[in-house]
């Protein structure tokens, strides 16, 4: 045999055996022994699922001091009415016992807010910011106060807990409206913000300095009218230099208790955003000194510590009655889904377990057939026509929803597959395996999401898997990367659901989906499907 004869011959053997084992890769055998691969029929199975509303507007709050970003403004909601957004927030010093030095005089304070924004260079080679997370074209009345509430980072009497402040806690707390800060008008805008300097009259450069920042909400407090001038400002860090107050971050704290931003709308209108509260501060620029050697310094007081976002829901009845009847045995007709403190949908697969054994009837029965398992996914369809009878108008429909565990909080394994990890292990990105984004028509009307939870599934069908999870929690979702969950208030851990996910807290997008309910066409209610090969020997 010629040696390319045989090169050629080897390389198809290696193909062979390559595809054969990936297409292997591809199944999960269910039942005992082997199967037997050169015999195998395919096939698709519906089950049929109970999926219900879970209510949480004006029934449960949600757990806020664990966001890492602030909620300020009033989203209008055609389909299920306004929310308004408020937020109190610890404050800090960037450095505490400090010297000020001699007769520090303010020359200016600095509030700055940054919006959350994406980059680009267009063909001008100039940058274009894009603002994300936000609505609404009509500004807000922003008011600030100190406030003379304590939030606390561990939960009294004996503080051994960490504390948890929910979405409708605020209205209960005393002396949030302290002294009033200030009053601002605001509406998001996407141009950068341009800081200029101007050059100190003995400095070599003459030439003033000019900054170029993304878009953020920042102007200056001194000169005000009315609210925290400069004089306040002064009286409440440089005059009390050396004393206990400023000595660390506790005791700052117990001070000034923190800052209470209060959103309202104007006329009706508003605009709802997400900013970030990291680098939300306010800074006192100051000189001290000699006459004749002043120098400059600065004071930063950021939005740090504890916080708590209020949400203020006026929904509407016709949607409120709905949520009230929830149909736990058939399931609902309709699957309500709010972001923020709104509502959720809960999943239960494979029906009841009657010989207590902790596998459910349907489960053990498909435990026993010999199939493997090529998909299982949930399709969710959207009912415009629910839609339409309780909005006047369009609604702006969540992209993706997000599916989680209800027993456990977390993820399901599908999502750690699907998503793009880092090397530092942060999710960077998740893919359209796992959670399908919405399918549209040309008009773009919200058609279904398809959730695909074939590894999850392959994983109840395991046999040593003698306590399967068979419940999961439905949500929109703000942010897929962000996974962590905040408790619902007046849920136990034996509670399904107890915790929600904090990206479906931050959003405010709202949909409604065909439930479960016999009474909803077969084309459209929500099942479970299951594609399969299976041996015929």
């Amino acid at each position: 045999m010629k040696l390319n004869d045989l090169l050629v011959r080897t390389l198809g053997i290696l193909m062979l055996l390559f595809i054969a084992a990936s297409c292997e890769d591809d199944f999960l055998e269910i039942g005992d022994g082997l199967v037997d691969s050169s015999n195998f029929t395919s096939g698709v199975e519906a089950f049929n699922v109970v999926a219900y509303n879970e209510q949480l507007v004006d029934k449960n709050g949600v757990q806020t001091n664990g966001l890492s970003v602030g909620i300020l403004g009033l989203y209008d909601d055609p389909l299920y009415g306004t929310t308004t957004a408020s937020t109190l927030s610890q404050v800090g010093l960037t450095t505490y016992n400090t010297t000020y030095g001699t007769n520090p005089v303010i020359d200016s304070i600095v509030f700055t807010m940054p919006y959350f924004s994406t980059q680009s260079v267009n063909e001008d080679s100039e940058t274009i910011y894009t603002l994300d997370s936000i609505s609404g074209t009509s500004p807000i009345k922003l008011t600030a106060y100190r406030s003379n509430y304590l939030l606390t980072n561990n939960a009294p009497p004996d503080f051994a807990d960490a504390a948890i402040y929910y979405s409708d806690d605020l209205p209960d707390f005393t002396g949030v409206r302290g002294d009033f800060l200030f009053e601002k008008e605001v509406l998001p805008s996407n141009a950068p913000v341009i800081t200029t300097v101007p050059a100190e009259a003995t400095a070599e450069n003459q030439d003033p300095v000019a900054t170029t920042n993304s878009p953020r909400l920042r102007f200056r407090l001194d000169g005000l009218t009315t609210g925290a001038n400069s004089a306040y400002w002064q009286d409440v860090i440089f005059a009390k230099e050396g004393q206990d107050v400023l000595f660390n971050g506790n005791a700052f704290r117990n001070y000034f208790r923190g800052i209470y931003l209060d959103a309202e709308p104007i006329g009706n209108a508003g605009n709802y955003f997400v900013f970030d509260k990291a680098n939300t501060s306010i800074v006192i620029y100051y000189k001290s000194g000699a006459e004749a050697s002043r120098v400059s310094g600065s004071v930063t007081m950021g939005f740090s510590g504890n916080s708590v976002v209020n949400f203020e829901n006026n929904f509407k009845t016709s949607v409120t009655d709905r949520l009230a009847s929830v149909n736990t045995t058939e399931g609902d007709a309709n699957l309500f889904l709010k972001g923020g403190q709104g509502s959720m949908a809960v999943v239960e697969l494979f029906g009841a377990d009657t010989d207590n054994d902790g596998i459910p009837d349907d489960l053990a029965e498909l435990r026993a057939k010999n199939r493997l398992i090529r998909e299982a996914n949930l399709e969710f369809f959207v009912d415009q026509s629910t839609i339409s009878a309780l909005s006047a108008s369009p609604i702006s429909e969540p992209e993706r929803i997000y599916i989680y565990d209800l027993e456990t909080n977390q993820p399901l394994v599908d999502f750690s597959i699907d998503a793009n990890i880092s090397s530092q292990g942060v999710i960077t990105a998740v893919g359209t395996t796992h959670l399908g984004p919405l399918t549209k028509t040309e008009s773009g009307a919200g058609i279904s999401y398809k959730i695909r939870i074939t590894e999850y599934i392959k994983d109840l069908l395991n046999s040593d898997n003698d306590s399967p999870n068979t419940r999961l929690g439905v949500v929109v979702s703000q942010n897929l990367t962000a996974i962590g969950t905040g408790r619902i208030d007046n849920k136990i851990s034996t509670d399904y659901p107890n915790r929600i996910p904090y990206a479906s807290v931050v959003s405010q997008k709202g949909t409604v989906l065909y439930g479960s309910n016999s009474s909803v066409p077969d084309a459209q209610r929500l099942k479970l499907r299951i594609f399969y090969s299976e041996s015929g020997n």
